[in-house]
Formats: C-alpha cells, sequence, structure tokens
C-alpha cells in the first residue's frame, strides 16, 4: 500500500466500502488506536487498561457506568512498653467513584467523486482530522485533572534562574522536593517523570554539557539531547502548549501513586455509505482520575 499512487489507495477505499464495510472499518480502527497511543502524551503517564461492563458498576447519582477504586489508608507505627497497649484505629477506606466519558471526532462527509479527485490517501485526512483531535481533547482532560489536584494540595511554585531564557538544575531541585514533601514536611513521595514543554527544553542547548551530566558532554552539541531520563527522572516533552505552556514544568509520582486511565471502548472508527455519500468518524470511552492530589507538581519559571 505505501507504494500505491493516492488516488488508487481512495479508488481501493471506496471499493472496500461497497464490498466489505465491515472489515474496512475494523482495519481502520486497528490503525487508528496504534497511532493514538504514540501521541498522547497522558498515556505515557498514566498506562492505560482495559475494562469490561463486568468491571464496572452502576454509578448511585446517574445512569452511567462507573469503576470504584478503593484508596489506601492511611497508618502508623509507635513505641509501647512492655505492659502497654497500642493506639485503637477503626479502619475506613476510601473510595473514588471514576465516571467514563466519550471522546469523538467531527463526523467527515464526501462524496465519491470528490474523494476520487484527492491527491493524498484518504487515511491521511483520518490521521489529520479525527486521531490527532481525539489526542487533543484526551490529553486535555487529563490537564484539567493535574490543574484540579495542584489546585488542591497547593504544591506550585516558582524559580528565577540566574541567566535569563536558560533552564539550571536548582529549578528541578525546587520542583523535586515540593512533591516528595522534603520541603514541606507533608506527605513522603516520590518523583518519578517530568513534562516540559518543547521550547523549554530546547533551552538545553544553550546549557554547557557538564551541567546536566557527565556523560553528556559533548554528545549534545552533536547529536542534541537524546535521553528519555532527566536527572534520573523519566521525561516527556510536548509541543502542545496551550496544555504544558513554555516555562512550566510539571512533576508526577508513578502511576501507583498518581491516579489510573481505564479504556472501555478503544478508539474505534465508524464508516458509512449511502449512495454516494461517504461518512466517518473516530470515537472512544474512556476514564481518566487523579486520585492522590499530593502526587503532582508545577514549578512556573519567571524570566
Amino acid at each position: 500500500m505505501e507504494n500505491l499512487n493516492p488516488r488508487t489507495v481512495n479508488e481501493l477505499f471506496i471499493q472496500k466500502l461497497d464490498t466489505e464495510h465491515e472489515k474496512v472499518a475494523a482495519e481502520t480502527a486497528a490503525f487508528i488506536r496504534t497511532k493514538l497511543r504514540e501521541v498522547a502524551f497522558s498515556r505515557k503517564i498514566i498506562n492505560p487498561q482495559y475494562v469490561t461492563k463486568a468491571d464496572l458498576q452502576r454509578s448511585v447519582y446517574h445512569d452511567q457506568l462507573v469503576k470504584i477504586i478503593d484508596i489506601e489508608p492511611d497508618s502508623s507505627a509507635m513505641m509501647i512498653n512492655l505492659r502497654g497497649t497500642p493506639d485503637v484505629r477503626y479502619v475506613e477506606g476510601k473510595r473514588a467513584e471514576m465516571q467514563f466519558f466519550n471522546i469523538s471526532s467531527e463526523e467527515f462527509q464526501k462524496v465519491e467523486e470528490e474523494l476520487l479527485a484527492y491527491e493524498m490517501p484518504i487515511t491521511e485526512v483520518i490521521e489529520r482530522n479525527s486521531i490527532k483531535d481525539i489526542q487533543k481533547i484526551e490529553d486535555t482532560a487529563f490537564m484539567t485533572g493535574v490543574a484540579a489536584a495542584i489546585t488542591t494540595s497547593g504544591k506550585s511554585t516558582t524559580y528565577a534562574p540566574t541567566t535569563s531564557g536558560t533552564i539550571e538544575i536548582g529549578a528541578f531541585v525546587k520542583l523535586f522536593n515540593l512533591l516528595e514533601g522534603a520541603s514541606t514536611g507533608t506527605t513522603p513521595l516520590k518523583t518519578d517523570l517530568v513534562l516540559m514543554n518543547l521550547a523549554d527544553f530546547n533551552k538545553f542547548l544553550a546549557l554547557p554539557a557538564t551541567t546536566i551530566g557527565s556523560g553528556v558532554a559533548g554528545e549534545q552539541y552533536i547529536n542534541g539531547y537524546k535521553y528519555d531520563t532527566l536527572l534520573g527522572k523519566k521525561l516527556i516533552v510536548t509541543n502542545k502548549g496551550d496544555l504544558v505552556p513554555e516555562k512550566t514544568i510539571y512533576a508526577f509520582t508513578s502511576q501507583e501513586f498518581l491516579g489510573k486511565f481505564f479504556i472501555l471502548n478503544d478508539t474505534k472508527f465508524w464508516v458509512e455509505k449511502k449512495r454516494n455519500l461517504i461518512k466517518w468518524s473516530a470515537y472512544e470511552t474512556i476514564s481518566q482520575g487523579i486520585l492522590n492530589t499530593n502526587a503532582c507538581a508545577k514549578l512556573t519559571l519567571t524570566q
């Protein structure tokens, strides 16, 4: 298929719609799922888990399915003398109700005759107009939850670099200490992952190689910074400036302390042809949740 003329690809697509409608939808769904996993940074922070109806419950508040998640109860230890007894705590486990929601692309329409005139294959149209829209909403929902968690926990701070337009290790140290509770004496956690804007990542080019690890010395000037970790933490870089603005860096714990991401219906492709009119769209059903408000933090560079 890769060597076929784009018009030929479109012709084959139409022919298969006429003869193998369900197969076309299934094949395109597989294509969309692969692309979506590659581009959504929220799936790299919390690995999605597939669920079925048997894993879910009906909500007591509305007529939709939800997933009930148990949250680890707190505990403590103490010293007692040989005749003493420990303090008594009646265990009451906390729970969270995670709601599912749909994400859908627009419904696209094209008449068969116009599609045949395209100088590009239909799969490229689907990728540009469907996949990117869906993954953007998926990450938008995730960052909305992150913002709400940080508002609740107050784990947001600022840092002023000594040289404008650069990023210094001190910024990351301050961010990590804030998330981990080292500077506030709150519940101890550990930073696992850093999320930052591509423009901020590019500022590493202005740093001497030795400032981000002696193993990088010389390499970044030839091949650029090519590692998927930074200061021992996993690194995710995004160009979605409206979700992760420039001069804003996020830190997250490992996902077992952070939250959950469930997929009820993986990304599916719906297609219909009636006479010469072709309609198609993509959709999915998922649930995301930041269940520990202390498990993410934000640092803003002030210059």
